[in-house]
């Protein structure tokens, strides 16, 4: 795929910000952004692309948060806005139930990133100064194994992830934290 059938990130933004209103998501979106662009750097692939992918790939959770519409409707909108086939279904395939073979680093990346950038995140907000810099793979971890917190959070796709990717776990959490350091004052995860 050509950089010029890929929408740019100000027309990726304006989808992003028309189906979704939670701040919060939409700083989930950025977030999945900011990680999906250190990974392309890290494996030599487009930045843009992997970026688009992780900007986007919850647009449509809040009209469709349910498993068999949640990336499929997406999909369609995206297809109507002229996004390109590698980018809707990079996007469907971070959903397991979807059924999308995991075939490219672009699709183990986003399912990588996903949750468990949403999980450092969260780790990150119930630290006392909301400081990404305090947040170790250490104290991620320790979280993870307590089921009661972010109970959201599929455990086996945090995995999953890591060893799609060829990361150890730990390793990929520092690499997800430096990632955010970089856009910590816009997703609100410094004082």
């Amino acid at each position: 795929m050509s950089l010029s059938s890929l929408p740019d990130r100000e027309t990726s933004l304006a989808l992003l910000t028309r189906y979704t209103k939670n701040p919060s998501l939409i700083k989930h979106g950025l977030a999945v952004e900011a990680v999906m662009r250190a990974l392309a750097e890290r494996y030599g692939e487009d930045a843009d692309l992997f970026g688009t992918v992780g900007l986007l790939h919850d647009f449509d959770y809040e009209a469709y948060p349910e498993i068999g519409q949640h990336t499929i409707e997406g999909g369609k909108i995206l297809e109507a806005e002229g996004f390109p086939p590698t980018i809707i279904e990079a996007i469907a395939s971070h959903v397991t139930e979807n059924g999308i073979p995991r075939d490219s680093v672009l699709k183990r990346a986003i399912y990588a990133a996903d949750e468990l950038t949403g999980f450092v995140v969260a780790v990150t907000l119930v630290r006392p100064t909301k400081s990404l810099s305090e947040v170790s793979p250490r104290s991620v971890i320790k979280k993870l194994k307590d089921k009661s917190f972010a109970k959201g959070v599929n455990r086996t796709d945090v995995i999953q992830g890591a060893e799609g990717l060829g990361i150890p776990l730990e390793e990929l959490i520092a690499f997800i934290v430096d990632a955010l350091i970089l856009h910590a004052q816009a997703l609100g995860l410094n004082p």
